[in-house]
């Protein structure tokens, strides 16, 4: 006979397999959607910080201007020097903004829009073979169990059922041996589904640390 606990067990198996398909597509409905909009903000951000370090320019060529007036006059020229010095500061920390600026660009912004354009198809076809390979196990399973059935009602109404008991033996260890093997595949495709949702978030954080690093060497200054 099939093990006791088989409804059970397949209910329980039932849930990982929903569980497991409903991480897949909140990857693609919640994840990359919330990712999208992430980008969006962030070019906004990347815009507002080019539109200030180009007014800082005019800010600190004004500031140059004031400095060589300055220095041209007889009374003033030690101030020139010192605005001369203000000066330069400022266009150091300018510089390092604007490498800020570029790290935001590249190491952010560029690599999520890579990630979030190649990880649409991605995620399409690792959720189909998912479930593909899925059915083809159930189905697999399923054939097996009717075959037994039909074996079943065949020894029922035979005269003499002892015969078919050896079929019937191999039949049940064959549907054990499905079940499990299903059981396995769904068990492994959920760790897998759940390794590409860690994996998303952890590219995004690497990639945030790489601009704050880049951001905190700016803000040291």
């Amino acid at each position: 006979m099939v093990v006791t606990d088989a409804p059970t067990r397949m209910s329980r198996t039932d849930e990982v397999h929903r569980i497991t398909e409903n991480v897949y597509k909140n990857i693609m409905e919640q994840f990359n959607p919330c990712l999208r909009n992430f980008i969006a903000m962030a070019k906004s951000y990347e815009k507002a910080l080019t539109s200030v370090t180009f007014a800082a320019k005019g800010y600190f060529d004004a500031l140059v201007r004031m400095g060589e007036m300055a220095s041209e006059s007889q009374g003033s020229k030690d101030l020139g020097d010192v605005l001369f010095q203000m000066a330069e500061v400022h266009r150091q920390i300018q510089i390092q903004l604007e490498e800020m600026l570029k790290s935001f660009h590249n190491e952010l912004l560029t690599e999520l829009e890579k990630k979030v354009e190649l990880d649409a198809r991605y995620l399409n076809a690792a959720l189909k073979k998912y479930q593909m390979e899925h059915k083809s196990k159930g189905e697999s399973l399923e054939k097996c169990q009717a075959e037994l059935k039909k074996l079943r009602r065949k020894s029922q109404g035979s005269k003499h059922p002892s015969k078919y008991g050896e079929k019937e033996m191999q039949y049940v260890e064959a549907i054990s041996n499905k079940q499990s093997e299903l059981d396995n595949y769904i068990a492994q495709g959920y760790k897998n589904a759940l390794s590409e949702e860690r994996r998303r978030y952890c590219f995004l954080v690497d990639r945030q640390c790489a601009v704050a690093k880049n951001s905190s060497s700016y803000h040291s200054k």
